[in-house]
C-alpha cells in the first residue's frame, strides 16, 4: 500500500497556535463593563438635556418678565400722554380748581366736570386702609397691595364717536362753540344711542356743524396681589390665588357704563407687576409756568398742586410669575423717590422698569 501524503487528506488539517483559544462570544464580565459604560453615557446625556431644559426655562421667565414690564410701560405712557386731552377745549387752566381733592370713583356730571382741571391725580403708597373715596369703587383694601401708588388719569378719546353709536350710561365730552359764540365744553351722559342735540348742542367754527363727541374716561391705576382670585372677587391672605401662587397684578378701574348706568368695572391689564411707584413733576404755578416741572415729589403738597402736574417718573417692579429653583432674591432696588425696596429673600427674579413721561396736553397749552 501507498502512503498517502497530508495534502492529499479530504479534510485540511486546522492548526491552532497554543497560546490562542477560538472566541465564540462576549463574556458576562464584558456585558457588564458595556452596560456600565452606557449608563455613565446615559446619565450624562440625561443632566445635559436637564440643565438645557432649566436654562431654556429660565430663558422663558425671563423672556416673559421683561415683556410683562415693556407692556405695562407701554400701557400707562400712552395714557399719562394723552391725560388732559378734552378735544378742542383748550381753557383748562382757566377752570376753577377744586379746593378739595376730588373723589375719583364718583360718577355724576358735576363731579365729573369739577375734577377736569386735575388730569392727573395720585395716592402715594395707601397702606392696609385706602382712601375714603375708594369706598364709592369696586376696590377694597384686600384687593389693592399695600404700599404701591394709585394713580388716575382723565381725558377724552382722541377718536371722534360716530353719531348714533353712543352707549347709553356712558360720558361723552363736546367742546366746541355756544349759541352765543363762547367756546365752552359739555360732558353728559348719553340717554339714547342718537346724539341729544338739546344736550350736546355745542357747533363748530361755522356756528351751524355739530360739534363731534368724544368718550370721557377716567381710569384708575392699581397693583392688586392677585389677577384671579380663587374665590369671589377678593384676593386671598392666604395667597391661594392664581393657582396657588398669588401672582401680582396691574389692574385698572375704568369708567364705563353697565346697564345704561356709569359705573367702574375692572381690568386686568398685565401679571407679575409687583410695585407701581410713582414721582410727580410740578410746575411752579398755572399763571406763570412754563410747562416744564419745577420739582418732583411723590405727592402733591397742596391739592391745587394737582393742576400743575407736567410729567410723571414712573418706576414698575416685575417679577417672574415662577420661582427659580436655587435662586433667593436678596437684591434692593432703587424705585424713585419712594427709595430702595429689599427684595423678600423669595425665589422670584426681578426687574425695574423706570421712565420719564410727560403730560403732553397740560405742559403743551402753558409752553405756548
Amino acid at each position: 500500500m501507498h502512503a498517502h501524503s497530508s495534502s492529499s487528506l479530504p479534510y485540511p488539517q486546522c492548526r491552532f497556535s497554543p497560546g490562542r483559544r477560538q472566541q465564540l462570544g462576549m463574556t458576562l464580565m464584558e456585558w457588564m463593563v458595556s452596560i456600565t459604560i452606557g449608563m455613565i453615557l446615559l446619565v450624562g446625556l440625561s443632566a445635559l438635556i436637564a440643565r438645557q431644559s432649566s436654562t431654556q426655562a429660565e430663558l422663558e421667565k425671563s423672556s416673559r418678565q421683561i415683556e410683562n414690564g415693556r407692556y405695562a410701560t407701554q400701557l400707562l405712557q400712552e395714557d399719562i400722554q394723552l391725560a388732559g386731552y378734552l378735544g378742542e377745549f383748550s381753557k383748562l387752566d382757566d377752570l376753577p380748581v377744586p379746593g378739595a381733592l376730588p373723589n375719583p370713583c364718583l360718577v355724576g356730571a358735576a363731579d365729573l366736570s369739577s375734577a377736569l382741571p386735575f388730569s392727573i391725580q395720585g395716592y402715594d403708597a395707601p397702606g392696609a386702609t385706602l382712601p375714603a373715596a375708594f369706598a364709592d369703587c369696586p376696590l377694597n383694601a384686600a384687593n389693592h397691595l399695600d404700599g404701591t401708588d394709585i394713580l388716575v388719569v382723565r381725558r377724552a378719546d382722541p377718536e371722534v364717536t360716530a353719531t348714533g353709536a353712543l352707549v347709553v350710561g356712558q360720558f361723552y365730552l363736546q367742546s366746541g362753540l355756544t349759541p352765543t359764540l363762547e367756546f365752552s365744553y359739555v360732558l353728559a351722559k348719553a340717554a339714547t344711542p342718537a346724539v341729544d342735540t338739546a344736550v350736546f348742542n355745542l357747533k363748530l367754527k361755522d356756528g351751524v356743524t355739530a360739534a363731534p363727541l368724544r368718550k370721557y374716561r377716567v381710569n384708575i391705576y392699581f397693583i392688586s396681589p392677585c389677577n384671579l382670585p380663587a374665590s369671589g372677587s377678593t384676593c386671598s391672605v392666604a395667597q391661594t390665588d392664581d393657582g396657588g401662587i398669588s401672582i401680582p397684578t396691574l389692574k385698572r378701574l375704568e369708567l364705563s357704563a353697565q346697564a345704561g348706568n356709569p359705573k367702574f368695572v375692572t381690568t386686568s391689564l398685565v401679571e407679575g407687576i409687583e410695585t407701581m411707584q410713582i414721582d410727580y413733576g410740578f410746575d411752579a404755578a398755572a399763571a406763570t409756568g412754563d410747562g416744564s416741572p419745577d420739582s418732583y415729589a411723590t405727592d402733591a403738597a397742596a391739592v391745587a398742586d394737582w393742576a400743575n402736574v407736567m410729567a410723571v417718573r414712573l418706576h414698575l417692579l416685575a417679577r417672574n410669575n415662577e420661582r427659580s429653583v436655587g435662586y433667593q432674591d436678596t437684591k434692593t432696588y432703587n424705585l424713585g423717590l419712594a427709595g430702595a425696596t429689599a427684595a423678600p429673600n423669595d425665589g422670584f427674579k426681578r426687574r425695574v422698569f423706570s421712565q420719564l413721561i410727560r403730560v403732553v396736553n397740560p405742559s403743551s397749552r402753558r409752553d405756548q
